[in-house]
């Protein structure tokens, strides 16, 4: 959990404090800028989604591959029931490949490019990418924070 007036990773217990009316979960340091909201700070995390990628290893299925299908299909004369039955698929799969409505797995580009004599595969460049500290603004971010006076 991330303070959402400095930015960083609250270890520990984090404090519900109210600042100018609004309420919210910061670090042991930054508690001090508001009052202490009664409410727990209540810890919540985010399901995890599976994502089904269309990267395969080091190779990622080229962009227009249900146009390359179609037309390698075509160019041999077969029809989509005559694919299909060369490469033990059903003829609705086949048909949902060549329209783009789903994205073939593994096992299928396989089959497909052995068949039809193609590669739908290429090769993956390894991307760097520089992630900073935060990677989403926090209060602290855009509000500059007026300290209360206090009478010494």
């Amino acid at each position: 959990m991330e303070c959402e007036i400095c930015g960083d990773k609250i270890v520990g217990r984090g404090y519900r404090v109210v600042v100018e009316g609004i309420e919210l979960t910061v670090c042991k340091r930054c508690k001090e800028l508001g009052v202490e909201s009664k409410k727990p700070v209540i810890s919540i995390t985010k399901p995890k989604i599976k994502v089904e990628s269309s990267i395969v290893d080091d190779f990622e299925l080229v962009e227009n591959y249900n146009e390359i299908i179609r037309r390698e299909r075509e160019k041999r004369g077969w029809t989509q029931e005559e694919l299909a039955k060369k490469i033990k698929e059903k003829v609705t799969l086949i048909k949902k490949v060549e329209k783009g409505e789903i994205t073939p797995d593994k096992d299928l580009i396989e089959k497909l490019e052995r068949t039809l004599g193609l590669r739908l595969m290429e090769r993956v460049e390894d991307v760097k990418v520089e992630v900073s500290k935060f990677t989403t603004p926090t209060l602290g971010d855009v509000v500059v924070i007026k300290r209360k006076k206090t009478n010494r």
